[in-house]
């Protein structure tokens, strides 16, 4: 009789073992409620700044554009522009491992040209900041929950313990839609090409300064009359991300922990750094904005569009078209060389900032990561009705009397 009473005790106590040492998938039902607060770094991808040698330029190719212009992607972040960024967030938990969040993001972002070792970039001079004010809603969906042990850490006979061990970290991914505030601005101060310190140190708002010509004759098309409907139009402070990313998490208890998250956002923006297209000419930049701003929003726009250090490069190419007479068509500015083999070869100096040769790269939106470090928080909840967390079916309670 004993002998059976010890097998029925063991098949007893099996399920309770098994749902005590792996993770109970109807838990989220009385914790479906979660808060996170969050602080770290912030980095970007912009057409400012980065690229710490020519191999890892934003900008491949030469002067002329026979090369399409590449992005190096990571390679081309500067540790120098690292900022900080802060969030909070609100989860609730539709499904075991599914939850929606809902997350508020306020950073700062930004990009120097003298971090970079690509001549093109230290010479074009070009400087932003810039805060980041973002709302954005999230799915979070859990790959590997957290497992959080019993709250005493009991143990058998043996010496192992009964619960989950607590040093087991959870994995989730992310990704969603959101919409960001940004208003950059730059610092008129720049080495000029014998490294000497050029401008008055002044921070400025690039937006109003129409940069590129953005709503003036010959400025891009997307910012015209004829497509805005406007005068002088230029880029808007507010844009789209796309947010998506992973995480780790580390559960103290069964309500409370820490997560370390990478997050990247894709925008529809090319302007988070005042920068996209191509040089405006400078002069004509000043008239138009002498007459739509002001004379001293005019000579300010005429310095920040491209600091121009003067710095000045040799570049050698071949006249590839001919005139009526059969002679090579030269660009303007060149001079025709013997010395080289090839056929009509010729040198060409240049600043690479001249009007019309790339400022930015169009083909290219700008994007911005968080790196975060938060705690959270589940919030339980008690339901009207008792709810049987293994089944998911409530049961009433009854008076005895």
């Amino acid at each position: 009789m004993k002998k059976y009473f010890h097998i029925i005790l063991f098949f007893i106590l099996i399920p309770t073992l098994y749902s005590a040492q792996y993770y109970n998938r109807n838990t989220y039902k009385t914790k479906r409620h979660e808060i996170n607060f969050g602080i770290g770094g912030s980095s970007c991808l912009t057409d400012v700044g980065g690229g710490d040698s020519p191999e890892n330029s934003f900008f491949k190719g030469n002067i002329f554009g026979d090369m399409p212009i590449t992005r190096s992607f990571l390679f081309d972040l500067n540790i120098q522009s690292t900022n900080f960024a802060a969030n909070f967030s609100y989860l609730y938990y539709l499904r075991n491992k599914l939850a929606l969040r809902l997350s508020l993001s306020y950073a700062k972002v930004s990009g120097d040209d003298s971090f970079s070792g690509d001549f093109f970039r230290m010479n074009r001079g070009l400087n932003f900041n810039t805060h980041i004010a973002e709302g954005s809603g999230i799915i979070e969906f859990t790959l590997l929950p957290e497992k959080v042990g019993n709250r005493y850490n009991l143990k058998n006979k043996f010496g192992k313990k009964i619960g989950g061990r607590n040093q087991k970290f959870g994995v989730y991914v992310f990704a969603g839609f959101g919409g960001f505030y940004y208003d950059p601005w730059g610092t008129n101060k720049f080495l000029s090409a014998d490294t000497v310190n050029v401008g008055d140190g002044q921070k400025y708002r690039l937006r109003e300064l129409h940069t590129e010509g953005q709503g003036f004759e010959g400025g891009p098309e997307i910012f015209s009359e004829e497509v805005t409907g406007k005068k002088h139009s230029t880029y808007k402070n507010f844009a789209i991300c796309i947010p998506f990313g992973f995480g780790i998490k580390k559960a103290f208890h069964s309500t409370a922990g820490i997560k370390l998250e990478a997050g990247y956002r894709f925008t529809n923006t090319d302007y988070l750094d005042d920068v996209s297209t191509v040089y405006y000419d400078r002069d004509k930049l000043k008239e138009q904005m002498t007459e739509h701003a002001g004379v001293d929003l005019a000579n300010i726009a005429y310095i920040m569009s491209g600091t121009q250090t003067g710095a000045q490069y040799e570049y050698v190419g071949y006249a590839t078209t001919y005139g009526i007479d059969g002679n090579p068509i030269y660009p303007n500015g060149a001079t025709p060389v013997s010395d080289i083999g090839g056929t009509n070869p010729y040198r060409l100096t240049r600043t690479r900032t001249e009007p019309g040769h790339e400022r930015g790269g169009p083909k290219y939106d700008d994007s911005y990561m968080f790196l975060t470090f938060s705690v959270y928080k589940k919030l339980t909840n008690t339901p009207k009705n008792m709810r049987i967390a293994n089944s998911g079916s409530k049961r009433r309670i009854k008076a005895s009397f």
